[in-house]
């Protein structure tokens, strides 16, 4: 799973959607006026290196991109403390999102800065992004969302181009992985911060039904689950193949010019 398993997928799944959007309506601003802007793309790529690495969640990496966005947003920090706030970040997120025998230990986060830094700075960090947060790190994200929208990726009207589907679990499968590579392509740019994470989220999953040639594209269940009409996703969807087109033909993540970069998918596993 992408996080933390079926248990999204509940008889309050209506109450646990009203929550998700209470708090992406929490969400801290992002006006793009970190002085470091440039070195988002190198820092990201840097971050989602780390979270593979160190088998972490895809809700994890989100959370922790989502973290650094915003302290970069409203910081001057200097170079040489860019991968100790990313290193935070990934700190922080996981201590909200992932088993208490999966967070990372300083030591283990350090290595990836060639030990430059001491516990006691890492401390300090941590202290400083809480404070910022004020001690409310924990949030919904894309991934969040992408998550459990999944629940009901395939319907039980779904057809593999007009053809009935065979096998179901096959496809539920295919699915996640395939919107699990636009999950990372919406951590590429800064663009998509314009919408909500929700919005995201959705045209994360219609691509990937796109994708995996799914029809209809955007059943009414999906619609009904999500809040959204096909038409207020295709402007992301949009630029979501636009981005997938440009990675295929040039067999990298990064694209000019953009605000974040991954050059492999940060989903641990399926369903």
């Amino acid at each position: 799973m992408m996080a933390h398993g079926s248990s999204w997928m509940t008889d309050y799944a209506e109450d646990v959607l009203s929550w998700m959007h209470y708090r992406e309506m929490q969400h801290l601003p992002y006006n793009g006026n970190s002085p470091q802007l440039s070195m988002r793309g190198t820092l990201i790529e840097f971050l989602c290196l780390v979270s593979e690495r160190l088998k972490l969640s895809v809700a994890t990496t989100h959370l922790s991109v989502y973290l650094l966005d915003r302290f970069m947003d409203a910081h001057h920090i200097s170079d040489n403390q860019l991968r100790l706030t990313a290193l935070t970040a990934i700190l922080l997120a996981a201590k909200f999102e992932e088993k208490d025998l999966n967070v990372p230990r300083i030591p283990e986060l350090n290595a990836f800065a060639s030990n430059r830094y001491s516990i006691a700075i890492f401390n300090s960090m941590e202290a400083f992004m809480l404070k910022f947060f004020n001690w409310n790190v924990g949030t919904v994200t894309v991934a969040h969302f992408a998550e459990f929208y999944l629940m009901q990726g395939v319907t039980a009207g779904d057809t593999l181009e007009g053809a009935r589907l065979t096998a179901p679990a096959l496809t539920r499968q295919t699915l996640w992985r395939t919107t699990a590579h636009f999950l990372d392509i919406s951590l590429q740019d800064k663009v998509f911060l314009e919408w909500p994470s929700s919005q995201v989220a959705a045209a994360c999953v219609a691509c990937g039904r796109l994708c995996c040639h799914l029809l209809p594209t955007w059943p009414v269940a999906l619609q009904a689950t999500t809040g959204y009409h096909l038409q207020s996703l295709s402007q992301l969807m949009d630029l979501f193949l636009r981005l997938y087109e440009s990675e295929e033909k040039n067999n990298i993540c990064n694209t000019p010019d953009s605000g974040y970069g991954s050059r492999s998918s940060s989903l641990q596993g399926s369903p």
